[in-house]
C-alpha cells in the first residue's frame, strides 16, 4: 500500500472516530452489518490488513495506539503503521 493511501485511510478513521464520539458521546463499536455507520467502520479492517507485520503480531494493540496518537501527524502515523522510515 502506498503511504498516501494509508494517510487517506487515517483521515477517514479520524473522521469516523470524531463523528462516533460527537453523535453518541463515546466511541461505540459497530459491527459491519449495523447500518451505514457500521459499514464505515470497515476502514479499521483495511488499516489492519495493510499494517506492518510487526504490528499484526501484537494483536493490533500498538496499531490502535498509533492511530489514536493525536501528537503525531497523519503522515507520521501512516509511516509508523506501514513500517517505513520518515522522510
Amino acid at each position: 500500500m502506498r503511504k498516501q493511501d494509508m494517510i487517506d485511510l487515517i483521515c477517514i478513521y479520524d473522521a469516523y472516530s470524531a463523528l462516533n464520539h460527537a453523535l453518541f458521546g463515546e466511541s461505540i463499536a459497530y459491527q459491519f452489518h449495523q447500518g451505514n455507520f457500521g459499514a464505515i467502520s470497515r476502514v479499521s479492517k483495511i488499516i489492519e490488513r495493510n499494517c506492518d507485520d510487526t504490528l499484526k503480531k501484537q494483536d493490533f494493540e500498538e496499531l490502535y495506539r498509533i492511530l489514536r496518537d493525536s501528537n503525531l501527524t497523519k503522515e507520521e502515523r501512516a509511516v509508523r503503521i506501514l513500517g517505513e522510515t520518515c522522510d
